[in-house]
């Protein structure tokens, strides 16, 4: 059936209450025809009218149910192989809705069309919106921009535009790689396009409204092995390398800027788009840094992953995710490592859950010894369960010393005060001091034993330095030497008994506890 036939086929009641506007699929690739759609109904696809005789595209490709009067076009996959929106992959069996001004690949790729509306939405609308909000003036000249005292560092060049859609990308690994082969660069200099087909994919995204942004970690520059003057100039050059207007946000050292934190995102969309608002649906985000394990062997081994930043950044934004090799090479989408903790399950509780099974009869006197890691909650538990029985606390952190800690329980318990031990008291060796004492004084000494998995502490550690500036950082190979010499204490260590607590987060505020919610850490 010709095109034309089936448009007339097409026209009813519908059609005659908008008759005035129509649907359009412009073609950006001068092989192609424009193709178009009827009020209901289309089928898009290998055909002698659209132009398209690629063998990985199937006859009836999409699906595409326009409603001309609300200027929409619901999409549905049908061929095999996946369609491409905006620069995102679409599935088989998967469904969206295209606006005005949309790309669609018929195939993911390749064969791209316009969704054009005319006369457009926008034509409806009485008043037009105020300049400032609903277009953007390209920038007539390259600029840095720096906040947070130096930790974000932003390169906007020369004609980039503000918009509602925004490709984002990580840079290293995804943009780049390193000429020498080397997983870091021996220099500035040491840095090549990944992929041929970037260039012209950001343009063609570039031409279809989306503003181009690229996100990335730079901890070496706040360690001193990287150059800040340096990698400025080795941004210019990928940019200009690119032959695209793109904004290049820098995180430099930790904190909230650092993927996969949203420090970096929120700053674009308050401060750095020019009053237009992002819609988050229409935005996505490719990085390497994903979550994969490692694959193959010989020459087509692929190392794992270093970490899942990107993967993360993307889902605490609420952005569609793509791997360099399936955003730009239409690669099958990869298996990849979940984190081992998810925030956005935990469900936040009034205070920490008292163990079900610690009384306190018979207890006019005793020692209770924690044992947690850093971060799984131990000051926290003592301030809402034990202070207000008045238990007082002995911690190294004020006291600064073992022997201090001992001499302040042993105060304690002479004057009759029942004390709490609270460090981490990791292994056997640091609680048995104070396990002595209290046979010494003839006082029972009962464990309490944080429960809560490695990953969610090390998520806590994250949170409380984003929250409280007054805790101190703890470093990683602090961190690493408590968690390698911990020992699960046993009875016959000379406890009275061990008791485990379960963790349940106390959020001060909604902010507090949308930031707990949030992947904190890059693994």
């Amino acid at each position: 059936m010709s095109m034309a036939k089936y448009l007339n086929r097409s026209v009813g009641k519908a059609g005659k209450e908008v008759a005035a506007r129509i649907c359009t699929l412009k073609p950006t690739e001068p092989e192609h025809h424009a193709i178009h759609l009827t009020a209901g109904e289309n089928f898009v696809g290998r055909s002698r009218e659209t132009g398209i005789r690629d063998s990985k595209c199937s006859k009836r490709q999409i699906q595409l149910q326009v409603d001309l009067k609300k200027a929409v076009v619901a999409l549905k996959v049908l061929g095999v192989n996946p369609c491409g929106v905006n620069g995102l992959m679409v599935m088989q069996h998967s469904e969206c809705e295209l606006k005005h001004g949309d790309l669609v690949e018929i195939v993911y790729g390749r064969h791209p069309f316009e969704v054009v509306f005319s006369p457009s939405p926008t034509d409806d609308k009485e008043e037009a919106a105020p300049p400032s909000l609903s277009s953007s003036v390209p920038e007539k000249y390259e600029r840095w921009d720096s906040v947070g005292n130096g930790k974000l560092v932003i390169f906007t060049s020369a004609g980039v535009t503000a918009s509602e859609k925004i490709a984002g990308y990580d840079m290293d690994g995804t943009i780049i790689k390193t000429k020498s082969g080397l997983v870091f660069p021996k220099s500035t200099d040491d840095w090549q396009i990944i992929f041929p087909e970037v260039p012209k994919k950001l343009k063609s995204l570039h031409k279809d409204g989306f503003k181009i942004c690229f996100f990335t970690n730079q901890g070496g520059i706040a360690r001193g092995k990287v150059s800040l003057d340096d990698f400025k100039v080795k941004v210019k050059q990928i940019v200009a390398k690119l032959g695209v207007p793109i904004q290049v946000f820098i995180a430099i050292g930790d904190g909230f800027y650092r993927k996969p934190l949203t420090g970096m995102w929120q700053h674009l969309k308050t401060e750095m788009n020019e009053g237009v608002e992002i819609q988050e649906d229409r935005c996505f985000f490719v990085g390497d840094a994903a979550g994969r394990p490692e694959t193959g062997k010989g020459a087509t081994k692929q190392r794992k992953d270093h970490s899942l930043a990107d993967r993360l950044f993307a889902a605490n934004i609420g952005l569609s995710f793509y791997t360099p090799e399936v955003h730009f090479l239409g690669k099958r989408v990869e298996q990849w490592n979940k984190p081992d903790f998810d925030p956005t399950s935990v469900q936040g509780e009034v205070a920490l859950l008292d163990p079900d099974d610690l009384t306190f009869e018979d207890h006019p006197c005793e020692m209770i010894i924690m044992v947690g890691l850093p971060g799984s909650g131990k000051s926290h538990f003592y301030s809402n369960f034990f202070k207000p029985r008045g238990y007082k606390s002995v911690n190294a952190d004020t006291l600064k010393s073992t022997q201090n800690c001992l001499n302040a329980c042993k105060r304690f318990l002479e004057a009759n005060q029942s004390c709490v031990v609270d460090n981490t008291n990791v292994d056997a060796a640091s609680r048995k001091k104070f396990l002595e004492l209290a046979s010494e004084m003839k006082i029972p000494c009962r464990c309490l034993v944080m429960n809560v998995p490695v990953a969610q502490v090390k998520h806590n550690i994250a949170f409380r330095e984003l929250s409280d500036s007054m805790h101190s950082k703890i470093k990683d190979v602090v961190f690493n030497m408590m968690k390698k010499k911990y020992q699960e204490p046993a009875l016959d260590e000379g406890f009275k008994s061990i008791h485990k607590v379960n963790f349940k987060p106390e959020f001060a505020d909604e902010k507090q506890e949308k930031l707990y919610k949030m992947y904190l850490c890059e693994k």
